[in-house]
């Protein structure tokens, strides 16, 4: 009987390395509008909180910028995180009660967004980059161990 091997849990970020964005940045991302004009339903919310984090890869970002955009109590959005990191969208450090906390974006969130969203992730892993020339050109092909396997003749 194979098992499956138990997953790693992701790092726990760290809250003293968090990045404090400015209001500017936030209404760049807060595509969304504000709670006091019309509520934020929990889909929407977690969007735009993927699409902030997304603005700074690999860091642990503060996110009561975006609350304070959005309108939304801090409370809401620290609900919306700890739902985010349950579903292993995102990384959370510990998070103060009352505060709107911080997050880190893991790959499973960043593929949430691309399918709610569309687009494409800025680095393409080289396995499905489609090959532009032949794979193995003669020359390469000469110098594998094994090339009168393939046809090719030493030269």
């Amino acid at each position: 009987m194979i098992t499956k091997r138990a997953k790693r849990p992701p790092e726990p970020a760290d809250p003293g390395s968090t990045v404090k964005p400015g209001g500017k940045q936030a209404a760049e991302v807060a595509t969304v509008p504000s709670a006091a004009d019309a509520p934020i339903d929990a889909a929407q919310l977690d969007a735009a909180i993927l699409r902030f984090l997304r603005r700074f890869p690999n860091a642990t970002v503060d996110l009561a910028p975006l609350a304070d955009e959005l309108g939304v109590d801090p409370y809401r959005m620290q609900l919306a995180v700890e739902s985010l990191a349950r579903r292993k969208m995102v990384v959370a450090p510990f998070i103060e009660p009352g505060t709107a906390g911080g997050a880190t974006l893991t790959q499973v969130g960043l593929r949430w967004l691309i399918d709610r969203e569309g687009g494409k992730p800025a680095d393409v892993p080289a396995a499905l980059i489609p090959a532009t020339e032949r794979v193995r050109p003669e020359d390469e092909a000469a110098r594998l161990p094994r090339a009168a396997g393939y046809g090719i003749r030493a030269r």
